[in-house]
């Protein structure tokens, strides 16, 4: 900061000062008992000025290292943190600052490590990915290879499951990148459940008819505040999760609850269950278990993207299980004055 700049910030003070030592002058004039003279005012403000001088140059040394050195951290390339490199304080005034940018900067770093967390899920899910989908197209293009199967019915059966595979892949992959854009993307009104929830059973029918599963569906046609393209996207990755391990001539049931403050959806399988250990866990993002671990079915996927879009939603999912006996998933939709509340609260988080 130059002098002139400086002077230029003190003006309001100088203007201040100048009118009170012109009044003082003048109630030194005018007063009849007063033995000053002209000349003795004179120099009293002569004095006066000096001291003003005096005070304006110190007043420039005491700030002019802080300044100098600030301009030097803003002017220059700096590759450190720049907070270690922020100058002492002279002032309350620059300690005040000081700390400002220190409670920005910690604002910054939260906002870029928030960001560098996203991109690390986003590679991970995209190395994930490319994984996943090359396994059905090879198989399938081994399958129209294979010499030794001749049923060309059995040849499209198989292809078209592992189509069906590569279409929920491609499915998750579109719902993972519009999460942060959710937003923009969801209408929330009266849905009829049991639509919602029998389309989603026709997307799996095929899976049902080849594996010979049954299924058991209870009263389910209860009106809910949702969008019904998300919470069918919700309801696939439970079904195809509770498809994927229940065993042939096994059933997979699905009900409602209806209570005073909410109506819950029960999709319960009877396969392998879930461990205890496991179980806190499978709503992590690329948590597969230990039967997934060995099987290799699982990607650890779908009931993450579940759960968030069910947050989103304002629903609720819980999970029970007991393992080798049955596992259910239970998501929870908010009467709707209750809802409005989750909604509003969603909003403001």
């Amino acid at each position: 900061m130059t002098w002139w700049r400086y002077v230029r910030d003190k003006r309001f003070f100088l203007f201040f000062f100048v009118i009170v030592m012109f009044f003082v002058g003048l109630l030194i004039y005018i007063d009849p008992n007063s033995k000053l003279t002209v000349g003795n005012i004179v120099y009293l403000y002569f004095f006066v000025f000096m001291f003003l001088v005096a005070y304006l140059v110190l007043g420039y040394i005491f700030k002019y290292r802080y300044w100098k050195e600030m301009k030097e951290l803003v002017e220059g390339e700096i590759d450190e943190n720049i907070i270690e490199l922020l100058p002492n304080p002279r002032t309350s005034e620059q300690a005040f600052f000081n700390e400002l940018m220190r409670k920005k900067h910690r604002e910054e770093q939260k906002n870029i490590s928030a960001l560098q967390d996203k991109q690390e899920e986003y590679h991970d899910f995209i190395l994930y990915w490319v994984h996943e989908v090359k396994t059905p197209l090879v198989a399938s293009k081994m399958l129209i290879k294979n010499p030794d199967l001749n049923d060309t019915k059995t040849i499209f059966a198989k292809v078209d499951e592992e189509l069906d595979r590569v279409d929920q892949l491609v499915m998750q992959a579109l719902y993972f990148s519009r999460l942060d854009t959710f937003a923009k993307d969801y209408f929330i009104q009266e849905q009829n459940l049991g639509n919602v929830v029998r389309e989603s059973i026709k997307r799996h029918s095929k899976l049902f008819i080849s594996g010979r599963k049954k299924l058991v569906m209870e009263e389910v046609d209860f009106d809910v505040r949702t969008d019904s393209k998300w919470l069918g996207f919700i309801l696939d990755q439970i079904i195809s999760n509770a498809l994927k391990y229940t065993e042939e001539g096994d059933e997979i049931k699905i009900w409602c609850e209806e209570k005073k403050d909410k109506i819950d959806l029960h999709i319960r399988d009877q396969g392998r269950g879930i461990s205890d250990e496991d179980l806190s866990r499978v709503f992590e993002q690329g948590f597969t278990g230990m039967i997934g671990r060995k099987e290799k079915k699982a990607t650890g996927m779908g009931l993450y993207l579940a759960k968030q879009m069910a947050k989103k939603l304002g629903h609720t999912i819980e999970i029970s299980s007991v393992e080798g006996e049955f596992t259910e998933l239970i998501i929870h939709f908010a009467r709707k004055d209750d809802y409005l509340l989750v909604a509003k609260d969603i909003e403001i988080k």
